[in-house]
């Protein structure tokens, strides 16, 4: 049997985020995470608050050097902030890449 022609276009699934901690310090000794990533977002969700958060970052980047250029003091909440920020970006990112299909089938998961 021959397949079908069909004008109608196909539909995929959209990717998914899956499960991702940060912060590197788990809460307890079972590898709990305060902050993390919940699987089963939509991709593009996760994406767009990546992409504001890193916008936000440049900012706050930009301010701080500016504060530097003028010789006003930069505290180290500023720094921790940072990498707040950054590390939030990155564990969006991850996520999403985590639950690409082709990622899925290459660590053995899509069984």
């Amino acid at each position: 049997m021959h397949p079908k022609n069909s004008t109608a276009q196909q539909t995929a699934q959209e990717p998914l985020t899956t499960e991702v901690g940060f912060c590197e310090t788990p809460i307890d000794n079972k590898g709990e995470y305060m902050l993390q990533v919940v699987p089963g977002i939509c991709s593009r969700d996760a994406i767009q608050q990546a992409r504001t958060l890193a916008s936000g970052l440049g900012q706050i980047c930009q301010h701080m050097h500016e504060s530097l250029n003028y010789g006003e003091m930069v505290y180290c909440d500023g720094m921790a902030t940072l990498k707040f920020v950054a590390d939030s970006v990155s564990a969006l990112l991850w996520s999403v890449q985590r639950g690409l299909p082709s990622e899925i089938e290459s660590s053995g998961g899509g069984q």
